[in-house]
């Protein structure tokens, strides 16, 4: 989102980070335009004034800034001004009571929206569907293909303990948290963050599960596997999976059978393949039908099932140590477009779910981006993170981008990304 300079650029007093004269306000203003649109089915437009994707935009900017919303406002309404960028309705300079409109939203337009969606409880729907549309766009321009990939993971925030906040898990004072159940996508080589929702005690997480992949499928998306961590091992979760055609891989539960399979192999009685299956609930004049699925052992990160069987045929480990270095990957066979066989696709099955962790590394890297708040509000906590994950996005694109038009260039790190150093742009992202 700035331009391509040649030398490093000029660098803000008490910024420290590359100045708002180097981003492209029209380039935002294309992105808001694409935006607007789907957005404004949540959150009616107004006749006059900002339009709702300019406090998005705001958003983005302070993280680019890593500016107060004060300074961020003022930067942007000049630059804007400059440029002759609105984010207003009308594009009128001088009423007739000469008053200037303002180019960009100020600091208290800003706290106002943020009231507005609190009050509309739309917060989630909101950033989601600007996910969504974000996703679109990059179809639209091929970046993102028709096949995709789904992961499901949690992040948790820490929050001052509230018996009466249904979203505050935990008991204990400073070990209280809230939760947040994110979804993302894979395409090829690119993962983006595509979906927040907020949890609440004993919520039932199906649903969600459901809406994401009937929003998906909605526009024309092929989802074939879903990467998920052994928390969602659930039989209403993995039927519905089946259902639908799309292929699970998840670790295997952890129990007698399994750890008798490990020990089997370990002792060359058995191998690493063979077949499950888990009871779903009674059904009328059929019984209790069963759901099937394949398990594949597999070695933990840093090791090879070979190693392991060689260190313990040397003595090198015991099989108590042998035992933890492998579990049970459970593998559930969709219908489109996935493996049909576990025999002659491990190496496939094993390294797909290991993408799994692209989740975990976006949690962490929206961790560095240094914009937190420090309300308990939990909407007002969904929306920071909606703007970080809109953030990690675009970064993610142009480092797709850059990587492929030169493999033999180095990776756009985040702090180059955020203008916290200088070495290399790829401005033609979007």
């Amino acid at each position: 989102m700035s331009y391509n300079l040649t030398g490093n650029p000029s660098v803000g007093a008490d910024v420290g980070q590359i100045t708002p004269d180097r981003i492209n306000p029209h380039l935002l203003k294309d992105i808001a335009e694409i935006i607007d649109p789907i957005v404004s089915s949540v959150i009616p437009t107004k006749r006059s004034g900002f339009k709702n994707v300019a406090f998005i935009i705001f958003q983005v900017c302070i993280q680019l800034l890593m500016l107060s919303p004060e300074k961020t406002a003022q930067w942007m309404e000049k630059r804007c001004q400059e440029e002759h960028i609105s984010f207003q309705h009308y594009t009128k300079v001088t009423f007739t009571n000469n008053k200037n409109r303002r180019f960009f939203p100020d600091q208290p337009a800003y706290s106002r929206f943020n009231n507005r969606m609190k009050l509309l409880d739309c917060t989630e729907e909101f950033w989601n569907l600007v996910h969504l549309a974000h996703l679109l766009y990059l179809r639209s321009i091929n970046v993102v293909g028709t096949n995709i990939k789904i992961i499901a993971d949690y992040t948790e925030t820490p929050c001052v303990k509230n018996t009466e906040d249904p979203y505050c898990f935990g008991k204990k004072d400073g070990k209280t948290k809230h939760k947040t159940l994110t979804f993302s996508v894979i395409s090829g080589e690119l993962h983006q963050i595509l979906a927040n929702f907020k949890i609440k005690k004993r919520q039932d997480k199906l649903p969600l599960f459901e809406n994401v992949v009937n929003l998906l499928e909605s526009h024309n998306f092929i989802i074939t596997y879903a990467l998920i961590d052994r928390g969602f091992y659930r039989k209403r979760l993995l039927s519905f999976f089946k259902t639908r055609g799309i292929g699970v891989i998840m670790p295997g539960r952890k129990c007698a059978q399994t750890a008798k399979k490990i020990l089997d192999y370990l002792k060359e009685k058995g191998s690493r393949y063979c077949k499950g299956y888990m009871k779903l609930s009674y059904k009328k004049k059929l019984g209790y039908p069963k759901l099937h699925f394949d398990l594949l052992l597999v070695a933990k990160r840093k090791y090879t099932l070979n190693e392991i069987k060689m260190d313990l045929k040397k003595g090198k480990i015991t099989l108590v140590n042998a035992n933890k270095r492998m579990f049970p990957l459970l593998v559930m066979f969709g219908k489109n477009g996935g493996v049909t066989q576990l025999r002659g696709n491990e190496s496939y099955i094993r390294n797909l779910y290991r993408r799994r962790w692209l989740i975990e590394i976006a949690f962490r890297e929206m961790n560095r981006l240094g914009i937190t708040t420090k309300s308990q509000n939990r909407d007002l906590r969904l929306g920071v993170m909606g703007a970080k994950s809109l953030l990690y996005n675009i970064w993610q694109v142009q480092r797709y981008l850059l990587r492929k038009e030169d493999h033999s260039m180095e990776e756009l790190e985040l702090n180059e990304f955020l203008g916290r150093c200088y070495q290399q742009r790829y401005p033609q992202y979007l």
